[in-house]
C-alpha cells in the first residue's frame, strides 16, 4: 500500500523550539527508553514493545490510562535523516496489531503521515511538524481537520514535556517503575 500523504487535503502543521542541542533532540525522539519518558499524554503511561529506528523499521507502543482500556500504537518509518529529518506513517492497533479505529473520533485517519524536521536554533532546536491523513475517506478528512486544535494541544504538551525531559525536570522511570506506577 503506498503510504505518501494526501496532498489533496489541508495537512497540520506546528513549529516549537526546544531548548536543548539537536543531536540530544534527536537521542530523545530515536531512543525507545527516552520515547517513552515524554511522549505519552498528560495522565498516561507509554510502555515501549518494541523499536526498529531504520527505514522501514517500526516502533511499536501501549498506552495506559487509569480505568480505560491499554491503546496500541505503531509508528512505520519512511525516511531518516539524522539529526535533521523523521518521517513515520503512525496509527492505532488493536490487541491482535491490526490497524483499528480511535475509540473516542471514530472517523479519525487510520494512517497519519507525519514529518517532522530539526533545525538548530538561536535557543536550542526548532521542531517543524507537518501531518496529513494517508488514503482517508471525507469523513476522516472533516475528522482530522476538526480535530487539529485537539491535535495542537496534544503535540504541545508532548514538546513541554520534551523541554523538561532534556532539562531533568521529569524523573526517568525504569520499565519496571512504570509497572508499578499503574
Amino acid at each position: 500500500m503506498d503510504m505518501r500523504a494526501d496532498s489533496r487535503r489541508v495537512a497540520f502543521a506546528l513549529t516549537h523550539c526546544v531548548a536543548a542541542p539537536r543531536d540530544r533532540v534527536w537521542a530523545a525522539l530515536s531512543d525507545a527508553g527516552h520515547l517513552t519518558q515524554w511522549w505519552a499524554p498528560a495522565g498516561a503511561q507509554m510502555r515501549a514493545a518494541s523499536l526498529s529506528f531504520h527505514l522501514g523499521g517500526r516502533f511499536l507502543y501501549v498506552i495506559e490510562r487509569p480505568n480505560e482500556p491499554p491503546r496500541w500504537g505503531r509508528w512505520v518509518y519512511r525516511d531518516i535523516i539524522e539529526p535533521a529529518r523523521l518521517v513515520f506513517v503512525g496509527s492505532l492497533l488493536d490487541t491482535k496489531g491490526g490497524v483499528t479505529r480511535h475509540p473516542r473520533v471514530p472517523h479519525w485517519p487510520r494512517y497519519v503521515h507525519h514529518t517532522l524536521e530539526l533545525a538548530d536554533a538561536p535557543v536550542g532546536t526548532e521542531l517543524r511538524l507537518c501531518s496529513r491523513p494517508v488514503h482517508a475517506s471525507d469523513a476522516e478528512i472533516r475528522a482530522f481537520e476538526d480535530g487539529h486544535d485537539r491535535l495542537r494541544r496534544d503535540v504541545l504538551d508532548a514538546w513541554v514535556r520534551l523541554d523538561a525531559y532534556l532539562a531533568g525536570e521529569i524523573e526517568i522511570q525504569t520499565e519496571k517503575e512504570s509497572h508499578h506506577a499503574s
